[in-house]
Formats: structure tokens, C-alpha cells, sequence
């Protein structure tokens, strides 16, 4: 049964493991979750997220390889989506990363009235509007799936540049 939304609750970090249809209700229970794979955080005021951004690295510095990884990068993406979210969005707030594949994808999201398809270039006088530019040159292709006239919030998802450690192969 869902939890009804609370402006009062308390933030949570969480990891989240989605099983397919096809698992029954017993076998999902007994199922394990690789904590190394998933990281998500719900929170309902804004200064509760002033942690995520630095909570995101720690979790991708477990196990990511630094020859191969910018993990200023990704940490640098997570502050300016969740700054975006904050600023322009309404609580709820979720951060979710799913690293089941190699690169991590990172998904931000908010209840706010949602975003312009198109943003125009930034005042060149301005200290705003160049996040999602930011964005797009450290992490490359940017989703933004906007309010319509059925439902308010926007979703942001982006890879991270970051990679997986090799494990060592058994013999």
C-alpha cells in the first residue's frame, strides 16, 4: 500500500530493488539487494537536500574506477539538478541511481509545475541559467520529461561519467 505523501515526514535514504512481474511474493521477500547497484533519497523540505549531492559520491566511490571515472563531474551534475529541482520544483524531492548497468543513471525529480521543453541561452550578465548546459557538457545527453496538462513535475535523467570497477575474473 503506498505512502501517502507527509510535508512534516523526515528525509529517507534508501537503497531500492524492483523485482519483475514474473517473481512471485515469496521469492521477492528472500531476494537480497545489492546496495552496490542502487542508491535513492525522498525528501520533502528543501534544506534536506543540501546532503545529497556529497551522500551520490560516497556511494558511487565504492565502486567506481578513478582512471576511468569523473567523479567531480557526477558530483558537480547531482548539485546542479537537485539545486534545479529546489529551485524550480516543488517537494516531494527524489534522487535515484540504478548502476545496473555501466554508466550509472541518475534520475531527479520533483512536483513542481514542470519546465519549457527549450530553454533559452543565458544572459551573459547573469549568475543564472546555465545548469542544465553544465549538465549537458559533463554528462552528455539530458532527458527532461516535463509536466503536461495531466500531472505536475519534471524528471531529469542522466548517465554519470562514471565507470565500474573491473572485478578480477575467477579462474
Amino acid at each position: 500500500m503506498p505512502t501517502e505523501y507527509s510535508p512534516n515526514a523526515r528525509p529517507a535514504i534508501v537503497t531500492v530493488r524492483s523485482f519483475p512481474d514474473s517473481f512471485s511474493q515469496e521469492r521477492a521477500r528472500t531476494r537480497t539487494v545489492d546496495d552496490s547497484r542502487y542508491w535513492s533519497y525522498v525528501g520533502a523540505r528543501a534544506e534536506e537536500t543540501s546532503g545529497v549531492r556529497r551522500e551520490v559520491r560516497t556511494f558511487l566511490e565504492t565502486e567506481a574506477d578513478a582512471k576511468r571515472s569523473d567523479l567531480d563531474a557526477a558530483e558537480l551534475v547531482v548539485g546542479e539538478l537537485v539545486a534545479n529541482a529546489v529551485r524550480h520544483g516543488a517537494p516531494p524531492f527524489g534522487v535515484c541511481i540504478d548502476w545496473h548497468d555501466d554508466p550509472p543513471i541518475l534520475c531527479v525529480v520533483d512536483r513542481g509545475p514542470g519546465m519549457r521543453p527549450l530553454y533559452p541561452a543565458p544572459d551573459p550578465e547573469s549568475e543564472r541559467g546555465r545548469g542544465l548546459l553544465l549538465v549537458r557538457a559533463l554528462a552528455g545527453d539530458v532527458v527532461v520529461d516535463a509536466a503536461d496538462g495531466e500531472r505536475n513535475g519534471t524528471r531529469v535523467v542522466v548517465a554519470l561519467p562514471v565507470h565500474r570497477r573491473e572485478r578480477p575474473r575467477a579462474a
